[in-house]
């Protein structure tokens, strides 16, 4: 089976592969998006393999195919390096984004060397919601950024409520050969923060149509690494609800499994960038 080395390989081909061809009018602009993936590989019916980057797996190897996934963020802010000024890409950015320069540490010597500035930053206060057919907006249009780089998205969970959570999912999975669905979702109202993790693997088919992309990725490979899934429900330390899975039932062997996926979910923020090739 390909390791995730592999996967890594040819990403880092494919990302190499890519040019700078935007045209005229957006050779100086992102689009900014938010999805999900991995980059899990499954063995199709004919025994070769095939990237599954909807799914993810539990300890015991069963695969978690996603239905619908949605989450909610809010005051989403990205810093900006010194050498950038706001006021060169006012044309570009977004006019729900504000923008703020690089400014020099109240008190400090200003002969100390410039990274020793306060960082410039972009801002979209929010709350947006992404996922399954829900492509980032703002005043119900794309929001757009200056091309430069980006080391992290700072951001925080939109707090919900039980019928309106920050993060929901549904994905299916089959279970001793039965059809069954996994309902997971939470509220929370603490930070959330997505960064390189990894060699970026370029710009997701979602935005094959735009010259380029960057935005935040919820990578799924690692929610269920932990759980059994099969031994608990045989044990009865996770019970089913007709055929629907809730990890909050847990007990025993699974008491933490909701706790633990929530916080994998918290820890997987990761970014895409891109160029059209």
């Amino acid at each position: 089976m390909p390791s995730r080395s592999w996967h890594r390989t040819v990403g880092i081909t494919a990302t190499l592969a890519l040019c700078a061809c935007g045209g005229p009018d957006e050779s100086d602009r992102y689009l900014l998006d938010f999805v999900y993936s991995s980059n899990t590989i499954r063995m199709t019916s004919d025994n070769t393999f095939e990237l599954a980057p909807d799914s993810f797996v539990s300890s015991d190897d069963l695969f978690f195919t996603v239905e619908t996934l949605t989450y909610r963020l809010a005051d989403l802010r990205m810093d900006l390096s010194p050498a950038v000024r706001c006021e060169d890409y006012e044309e570009v950015l977004s006019p729900e984004m504000s923008c703020s320069n690089s400014v020099r540490r109240p008190g400090s010597d200003p002969l100390l060397d410039p990274t020793e500035d306060l960082p410039g930053v972009l801002h979209l206060p929010g709350p947006v919601e992404v996922g399954t057919g829900k492509r980032l907006s703002a005043g119900g249009k794309q929001v757009f950024i200056p091309r430069v780089s980006y080391p992290a998205i700072d951001t925080r969970w939109v707090p919900g409520t039980p019928e309106h959570p920050s993060f929901q999912l549904r994905a299916r999975f089959t279970y001793q050969g039965n059809p069954h669905v996994l309902e997971f979702a939470f509220q929370s109202d603490e930070s959330m923060r997505f960064e390189y993790r990894g060699v970026p693997l370029g710009l997701p088919e979602e935005f094959s149509e735009h010259p380029a992309a960057f935005g935040g990725n919820l990578e799924m490979d690692h929610w269920l690494e932990d759980i059994d899934i099969s031994g608990c429900l045989a044990t009865g330390d996770l019970t089913l609800d007709g055929n629907v899975l809730r990890l909050e039932t847990g007990r025993g062997a699974c008491a933490e499994a909701a706790t633990k996926m929530r916080s994998s979910i918290q820890w997987s923020g990761d970014l895409f960038t891109g160029l059209r090739p």
